[in-house]
């Protein structure tokens, strides 16, 4: 059954294995706390909590199983490497034995010893001491003989019992099929077949304990993940959900929906951590507060700890907000600087799907305090038949150093074409995935973008995402090689503010901005706030919110997008 090293990697393998399952029973208990909410309209609740109270109980015990199963995989690799020891010096003995009695037989030995005085030796003492070496060397090969056919029931036993041990042998079930070469060599089509072969248990331990295979069946261009997502079967699309949410929830050609259910759950695991790096920083405090009076420099980190610690806060109460279903998460990456909000809820009746787009300086912190969400909420409220997704993915030029970046950069990135170059393709492929979604077939499809934001929509569509409809509020400006699709409508809406009189000299996209552009329909500016120092500055943060001031853009823009 193998050497001594293997059977152990194979121990070590199981116990990873049951590791991976004490990991899922972790994340189907926060499944089931968070399904069990009754607010929850994301996938079938019912069902999804119904499968996960039924998994509890069958992933404890292949667990238990797996347990054994590495335990006795452990015995079993130890008693081996005792038995090849001794099997190999049996081996060594057996081998002096037989040269011992080929000597004899050939006449290679001459039967003296070392008390003999004389080397003559009379012939019936020769041949009586020739006759007890035949039989010294005998016996030594019958012991011999003896002992390996007890060593050879040893190993037999050895092998039966840890068959016996192995008695969970199917514990993996039909998911035994998915490590073999033949998964490997399989076609995609193939490895969902069986996958929606399995039993809600099965597809537990295969998730969990073979993510690159999951990997390979789903991820994919946004283009085809639509399809095989719509291959597997419901039971299969709950335990991916609940199994893999971090591959789900930012995976391009997913439904709204599962992306929705998936992010709750991220946002869930996102709390823990917050949770325990707020424990080290107050426990950091706390050591400084006792050394403080001789350590003058800790009140420079004090200071800097509260400020973490706030920022933690307000991105754990952002996402107990999404735990608690009142926000909707469709991807949620804090270590990438990456969001987006979904405001609505995708059915068949949907008719407007809105892209907004944030402008230069958006980071992770407008979001949590709900700053950059105004618009699209005013359309949702406004119009139920309107799903809007709030949209960072990647660094923003206003976070180009980090989730918190400054004016120092982001001026300059928000005005770079390399810059926009990057991100173009990205939110193509987001358009693409949302365009895929069967709840958006008969939506209306509009990209809003604000400052930068336009920068970056025009971009995609040089990548090739296509709108019906984009909006420029205080647009920036558009590439180069961008040119206006014949079949997208074009509009912008701005107050005369500090960007428009920056796109006045032509410094601002080398001049190729909305007001400039035939493709767009833009009427004489908005008559803002009258003039205070900072209006112009003003102005152009007030055309993106939902203040009363700038309830005429957006009458208007209701107007135009919903005509």
């Amino acid at each position: 059954m193998g050497e001594p090293d293997s059977i152990l990697s194979e121990a070590r393998t199981r116990s990873g294995k049951a590791g991976a399952l004490r990991t899922l029973q972790t994340a189907l208990a926060a499944a089931q706390a968070q399904a069990a909410t009754t607010d929850w309209t994301a996938v079938s609740r019912d069902a999804f909590v119904e499968r996960l109270v039924g998994l509890v109980p069958e992933i404890d015990l292949l667990i238990r199983g797996l347990d054994a199963q590495a335990a006795a995989l452990e015995t079993y690799s130890v008693t081996v490497d005792e038995l090849q020891g001794e099997q190999r010096l049996l081996a060594a003995r057996r081998t002096t034995a037989d040269s011992d009695l080929s000597d004899l037989q050939f006449g290679k030995t001459d039967f003296t010893t070392p008390g003999d005085t004389f080397i003559f030796m009379p012939t019936d003492v020769r041949q009586t001491r020739q006759e007890e070496a035949f039989e010294t060397t005998y016996a030594q090969i019958a012991a011999i003989d003896v002992l390996w056919d007890e060593l050879a029931t040893r190993r037999r036993t050895a092998d039966a019992t840890c068959v016996r041990d192995l008695g969970s042998d199917q514990v993996l079930g039909a998911t035994a099929w998915f490590g073999t070469n033949a998964a490997v060599r399989g076609s995609v089509d193939d490895l969902i077949a069986r996958m929606n072969t399995l039993s809600e248990a099965d597809l537990a331990v295969l998730i969990a304990t073979n993510s690159d295979l999951v990997k390979r069946m789903l991820t994919a261009t946004p283009e085809t993940v639509p399809e095989r997502w719509q291959q597997l079967g419901e039971p299969a699309q709950l335990a991916l959900i609940a199994g893999a949410p971090a591959l789900l929830g930012s995976l391009n050609g997913l439904p709204a929906l599962a992306r929705v259910a998936a992010n709750r759950l991220n946002a869930s695991t996102r709390i823990t951590e917050i949770d325990a790096e707020s424990a080290k920083l107050d426990a950091e405090n706390a050591g400084m507060d006792r050394t403080r009076g001789r350590w003058k420099q800790s009140y420079g980190r004090s200071d800097q700890i509260a400020k973490e610690l706030e920022q933690l806060e307000d991105e754990r109460s952002y996402l107990q907000r999404t735990v608690d279903g009142k926000n909707q998460l469709y991807l949620y990456d804090h270590e990438g600087a990456r969001i987006i909000e979904m405001r609505g809820t995708p059915s068949s009746e949907t008719r407007q799907r809105i892209s907004y787009v944030p402008g230069t300086m958006s980071n992770m912190d407008m979001f949590y305090d709900g700053s950059v969400q105004t618009v699209s909420q005013w359309f949702v409220d406004n119009h139920p038949d309107t799903v809007a997704f709030i949209y960072k993915d990647d660094l923003f030029p206003g976070d180009s150093d980090g989730t918190r970046g400054g004016l120092a950069k982001g001026i300059p990135d928000a005005n770079s074409a390399d810059f926009a170059e990057q991100t173009g393709p990205v939110l193509a492929a987001f358009e693409t995935g949302l365009a895929t979604d069967p709840l958006f077939a008969d939506a209306t499809s509009t990209a809003i973008g604000h400052s930068w934001g336009l920068a970056n929509i025009t971009s995609a569509e040089v990548s090739g995402a296509h709108y019906d409809s984009v909006v420029s509020l205080s647009g920036a400006w558009m590439p180069k090689d961008w040119t206006a699709d014949s079949t997208t409508t074009y509009a912008d809406f701005s107050y005369e503010d500090i960007l428009q009189v920056a796109q006045g000299t032509g410094g601002v996209g080398d001049g190729n901005n909305p007001r400039s552009s035939d493709a767009f329909d833009s009427g004489p500016y908005y008559e803002g706030p009258k003039w205070y120092p900072t209006v112009m500055v003003d102005n152009h943060s007030l055309v993106a919110t939902d203040d009363p001031r700038n309830n005429k853009v957006l009458r208007d823009l209701e107007k135009w997008m919903y005509k």
